[in-house]
């Protein structure tokens, strides 16, 4: 149910179905083909609108500031993806969002050499661990394995932080990784546990200053703007399933 709904959520998918709509209404003669095509139209145009795109994810990415090196003693990076394939060197079997979290933990570290980091999440369909290809990537980087603490068995955001709960004292700050888009539904778990991380967000989607979407060639059609609305509208569906969550959590009796 997961990979459906992500799937649904996806630019591309939602405008192959429109344009299987479109298919369907010519074969029918429907008088509703024109309608049809304006609209498989103006989607085409607003999915690949940068400026629009990040209109979307502004509040999402901007919700916290980029980390400002305060002191901690823990660095706890969410997981992302990596790549099956072992022939590739390491730089390249993590996926954007992974190597660009494991950047911004290295340089942490790099400041704080005394810092502890934490890699976690799972992948079903790897062949190797998500959380394995993460320390070799750190350790690429110059990160000392024996300041790297491996947390593989969770599988999602909310599995991943009740672990990190669990491991990380409460009186001991820690610095939170994740892509900054992600960064708000991933605080509200640790909030809702009464823990409050310092946010170190990465893999930022918005690389433009306001005043550029002014230019005309901002709102040339582009494939990252599909990419960041289909992230972005994955989140907002995220926090939704996670506000109704947390309502049920909260209202069950305390045993």
């Amino acid at each position: 149910m997961d990979l459906l709904i992500k799937l649904l959520l996806t630019p591309v998918v939602q405008l192959l179905l429109l344009l299987m709509l479109c298919m369907w209404a010519a074969w029918r003669h429907s008088h509703h083909l024109k309608k049809l095509l304006f609209l498989q139209l103006a989607c085409g145009l607003l999915l690949t609108s940068k400026p629009t795109a990040d209109w979307l994810a502004a509040p999402l990415e901007l919700a916290y500031p980029a980390f400002a090196k305060q002191q901690v003693k823990h660095v706890a990076v969410l997981g992302c993806s990596h790549a099956n394939a072992t022939f590739l060197p390491i730089s390249s079997q993590a996926d954007p969002c992974s190597s660009a979290r494991l950047l911004e933990a290295a340089l942490i570290w790099r400041q704080q050499p005394q810092a502890l980091v934490h890699l976690s999440g799972s992948i079903k369909d790897r062949s190797e661990a998500h959380t394995e290809v993460a320390r070799r990537f750190l350790v690429a980087l110059g990160v000392p394995e024996q300041q790297i603490r491996l947390h593989p068995d969770a599988t999602d955001t909310e599995g991943e932080i009740a672990l990190l709960i669990k491991t990380i004292p409460a009186t001991e700050p820690m610095a939170l990784v994740t892509s900054a888009m992600h960064m708000p539904r991933a605080m509200r778990w640790f909030a809702s546990a009464q823990r409050h991380p310092i946010a170190a967000p990465a893999d930022y989607h918005l690389r433009r200053n306001p005043e550029d979407s002014l230019r005309w060639q901002a709102w040339l059609p582009t494939v990252n703007a599909m990419e960041t609305f289909g992230y972005a509208f994955y989140e907002y569906a995220g926090l939704l399933e996670q506000h109704i969550r947390l309502h049920q959590l909260n209202r069950q009796p305390a045993n």
